[in-house]
């Protein structure tokens, strides 16, 4: 499908709807009364959320009246794109920042989250699940009784594990997250995230996403326009979107952190209270490097890192045995390793913003081309910057939208690095 709408510049956007639904069915759309609109999404959180920033004059507090029962009707679109739109029914939980201004007019934000989101809140389940795991999770989620009834795609991948625990009261979201606490794929890797993105909901592990094409390479430099044979300047739109407007690297590494996290090593010591039986595990994040996949070629750090496995000690029980044909129905076997990829996944981070897009979203590989701050002889030849860039996953996204433009406020991680960290040269 085709927009007729034209792509005038790179963060071009489209508000087309943007209203209130009340719980008596009534219907009243702020699309002009609308400053700016946030979308966020998270790749370690279950939900999507979102704000507005709204302008007018007609008092719909007192008038719709807003209580807590309201929910926003969404379509918003980057033109020439519009089977990627942001949009869907979300529930209105909040209004803050209310203000009366000078001319008449008043001004708040409303703050709105997936609607599945009030449903978890609204379940506990006392219930016990046994089966494989990737089987445990589609009932959860679409299941008017013990789940969140959720109509929107599901994406599971598949587990080379099964289970058994009973949910303690636990919430349908909070019964998912256990699960992916205990997931591991069928390469065995247990690094399995829960999330909602504009596609839908996602049980999958990282090593999964890790293998995904390329969505958008990003680069930093001072490109403005294409320049044509007879000399003149163009604007490329397509070129203006792969430009980072900002870029900024909260912390490029913590290696304090990577020791006392257990991202390095660990060691594990563990009591079965059933079997009366006492044991220890230690643990190295280079174990398992070569036989998982991973977005760049190299580890983050040499072999010649300096740690012990006594520096990060874990105390984790066993059951052995609590439910028949199960034997220990822990994670014990691959906490330690599903410590150190979690805490890896996010060992480099980018904050960058770019052009926006509503085809972003979380769980994307990106590419970010960035070029080394050094003196340039005739000699070289790759001026990349093989500590920053790389491929990255899209881990978190705000898209910034108001009435001009659309800006992707974008948390990138990695895990891997460009870098041989065994060799002195490049």
């Amino acid at each position: 499908m085709q927009s007729t709408e034209k792509l005038r510049f790179a963060g071009d956007v489209s508000i087309n709807k943007v209203q209130i639904i009340t719980s008596r069915g009534v219907y009243q759309d702020i699309t002009a009364q609308v400053l700016t609109l946030q979308f966020y999404e998270d790749i370690f959180s279950p939900f999507l959320t979102g704000s507005i920033i709204v302008k007018e004059s007609l008092d719909l507090a007192n008038v719709l009246p807003f209580i807590g029962e309201e929910y926003v009707d969404l379509n918003v679109t980057t033109p020439t794109i519009p089977d990627a739109a942001i949009k869907g029914k979300y529930y209105i939980y909040k209004m803050t920042d209310r203000e009366i201004l000078g001319d008449r007019s008043i001004i708040y934000q409303l703050h709105f989250v997936s609607v599945e989101a009030i449903v978890d809140l609204n379940k506990k389940l006392s219930k016990t699940f046994a089966d494989k795991i990737s089987s445990l999770v589609e009932p959860l989620l679409k299941d008017k009784t013990n789940g969140l009834e959720t109509k929107k795609k599901i994406y599971v991948e598949p587990t080379f594990n099964s289970i058994k625990f009973i949910s303690n009261f636990w919430s349908p979201v909070k019964s998912i997250m256990y699960l992916a606490n205990n997931a591991s794929n069928m390469n065995k890797t247990p690094n399995y995230v829960f999330f909602e993105n504009r596609d839908g909901f996602y049980f999958i592990s990282l090593e999964s996403l890790y293998l995904n094409g390329v969505k958008q390479t990003f680069i930093h430099d001072k490109y403005t326009r294409d320049t044509l044979p007879n000399g003149r300047d163009v604007r490329n739109v397509n070129e203006d979107f792969k430009r980072i407007i900002d870029i900024s690297i909260p912390v490029a590494f913590d290696y304090m952190d990577r020791i006392g996290s257990g991202m390095l090593s660990s060691k594990q010591i563990s009591y079965d209270v059933t079997k009366k039986s006492y044991s220890t595990k230690n643990y190295t994040m280079f174990e398992r490097f070569a036989d998982q996949k991973h977005l760049n070629k190299y580890a983050i750090n040499s072999d010649k890192a300096i740690f012990r496995s006594n520096s990060a000690l874990i105390n984790f029980p066993k059951n052995y045995g609590n439910f028949n044909n199960y034997g220990d129905v822990t994670n014990s076997k691959s906490n330690q390793e599903r410590l150190s990829l979690m805490k890896l996944a996010e060992a480099n981070r980018l904050n960058i913003t770019v052009p926006g897009r509503t085809d972003y979203t979380v769980g994307q590989k990106v590419n970010v081309d960035l070029k080394r701050f050094e003196p340039i002889s005739a000699e070289d030849t790759d001026l990349t910057d093989k500590m920053f860039a790389g491929n990255y996953i899209v881990a978190a996204i705000n898209h910034y939208v108001d009435k001009e433009k659309h800006e992707c406020h974008m948390e990138l991680i990695k895990e891997s690095s460009l870098m041989d960290m065994n060799r002195n040269k490049q």
